[in-house]
């Protein structure tokens, strides 16, 4: 018997709103309504972020300087951790901010994960947390790889981890206690050619058979979808209207970042020279975080706009279907999660 037997019947998808999509990655809105200059002024505000080493997270990081924020960046490797701290802070010298590095976080790993976040629990122990960004990804283009437990590394990475993160984040960031409380998953306009159907393989997310593994972006479109699915979820779980918290979903932006790493030298090149710099997407980013109207389970798209998802996808965020998610992913990471 499947966990997720007995879904409802979800409507139909549209190709016309798939190629909207994909137009809206390529040809993105320019919000000129709310921009950088619209940003509050961050002084004594904490903002936890993944991912921030290189890419969208870097530019963020930068912005989030400029505007005084205390920063506690979370990324895998400390000496990039450590060479990114010290150009953000070059580029920033009158910033009466911060930024701290708290390294060795492997998403897919889930020990790691848990080490982690009880660094996390100490370090902001006596601290008011305004904003968690979910911003670090893995696209890859195998889809042979999997974590030590055996299951497909993208959906650990980008799915089961950031919500076993969140667990170790929630005892201090679930509080009534300022204004600015926002949470970001990071999503992408992939979510569009994810399973069928809501989004998910509902036989099995994680595709521990690796031989029944569709291709690369399909798996990349699960992971994707599952954030936008894992947003409402956070925010319908936790009753997060009562502590003035938004929870969202973005699309950043189709993106010269590192997020094609895996892809053949000859496609990054033409990536490279393609699309808009990751700067652009930290404005997407940051809209989730400030913009005053956003509710929680918006899906923003660049550069600073709310879109709706797939239709199904959609559909999930009422019918109960993110709900069910949230609750087998935490059935999957139980062992992991606080005890208290």
């Amino acid at each position: 018997m499947s966990f997720f037997d007995n879904l409802p019947t979800p409507p139909k998808k549209s190709k016309l709103q798939f190629w909207q999509h994909f137009y809206q990655g390529f040809r993105p809105t320019h919000n000129t309504e709310f921009t950088i200059e619209n940003y509050p002024d961050l002084s004594g505000k904490v903002c936890v972020i993944t991912g921030m080493n290189t890419g969208i997270g870097f530019e963020v990081v930068d912005i989030l300087l400029s505007k005084n924020c205390n920063v506690y960046g979370v990324v895998r490797t400390d000496s990039k951790g450590l060479k990114a701290k010290e150009e953000l802070l070059k580029r920033n010298p009158e910033t009466k901010g911060s930024l701290e590095i708290i390294s060795g976080c492997d998403l897919s790993n889930f020990d790691s994960v848990v080490e982690t976040g009880l660094k996390l629990q100490d370090k902001l122990k006596d601290k008011t947390i305004n904003i968690v960004l979910h911003n670090a990804g893995l696209m890859s283009n195998f889809n042979d790889r999997s974590n030590s437990n055996g299951i497909e590394l993208m959906f650990a990475t980008n799915v089961m981890g950031p919500q076993l993160l969140q667990s170790y984040i929630d005892p201090l960031f679930l509080k009534k206690d300022d204004l600015i409380k926002r949470i970001v998953w990071v999503s992408s306009c992939a979510h569009m050619v994810a399973p069928d159907f809501f989004g998910f393989n509902e036989k099995d997310p994680k595709y521990l058979e690796i031989n029944s593994r569709p291709n690369s972006g399909i798996l990349y479109g699960q992971s994707k979808a599952c954030n936008i699915l894992q947003a409402k979820a956070y925010a319908l779980k936790h009753d997060t209207e009562k502590y003035g918290i938004i929870s969202t979903s973005v699309f950043p932006g189709i993106l010269t970042t590192e997020l094609a790493r895996d892809y053949p030298r000859f496609v990054q090149y033409a990536w490279s020279k393609m699309f808009y710099t990751p700067k652009f997407g930290a404005i997407s980013e940051l809209y989730a975080c400030f913009y005053p109207q956003l509710k929680s389970g918006d899906y923003i798209v660049p550069f600073g706009k709310t879109e709706t998802p797939r239709t199904d996808i959609d559909a999930a965020l009422t019918n109960g279907v993110c709900l069910k998610f949230w609750d087998y992913i935490q059935n999957e990471i139980k062992d992991f999660i606080p005890k208290n």
